[in-house]
């Protein structure tokens, strides 16, 4: 996968980087502040959403990518390994958060399911990106 001749993942990978955690440590503010919810609840899941979406264009582009080299290092397996989890919490962010905003009047029960789902979401997403990214850095700088 190309964009402009340059590999798409190392393009695509920059925007998972920074809207994950933008996204998950939103979506912790907006869990346990009402004045965040009121203020970014919405701007917040719309990011989530963009986090995801990124998550899985930088997983296939990557695998894309693994494809076009002549063998794996060790190194870049690990990277691939990680990088494989990455999308799922980034997705069920961006499913369990406007789902919970959505419903947050409506069932306090639901809302409650919805938000600790979402914080669990977003720490998994915190931590698969540090790891993806690390692994993906030193893959490509040593280290």
């Amino acid at each position: 996968m190309d964009f402009l001749g340059l590999p798409l993942h190392p393009l695509v990978v920059h925007a998972a980087v920074v809207l994950i955690p933008l996204a998950a440590l939103g979506a912790i503010a907006v869990v346990l502040s009402g004045r965040a919810r009121e203020r970014f609840g919405w701007l917040t899941a719309a990011f989530a959403v963009a986090a995801a979406a990124a998550a899985v264009v930088a997983r296939l582009s990557g695998e894309a990518l693994a494809q076009s080299l002549p063998g794996i290092a060790p190194v870049i397996a690990t990277h691939q390994s990680f990088g494989e989890l990455t999308p799922y919490p980034a997705v069920a962010l961006a499913i369990l958060l406007p789902g919970g905003l959505l419903i947050r009047g409506r069932s306090r029960a639901a809302w409650l399911a919805a938000a600790v789902l979402s914080v669990i979401a977003a720490l998994a997403g915190l931590a698969l990106v540090a790891l993806t990214g690390h692994s993906g850095a030193t893959s490509v700088w040593g280290g």
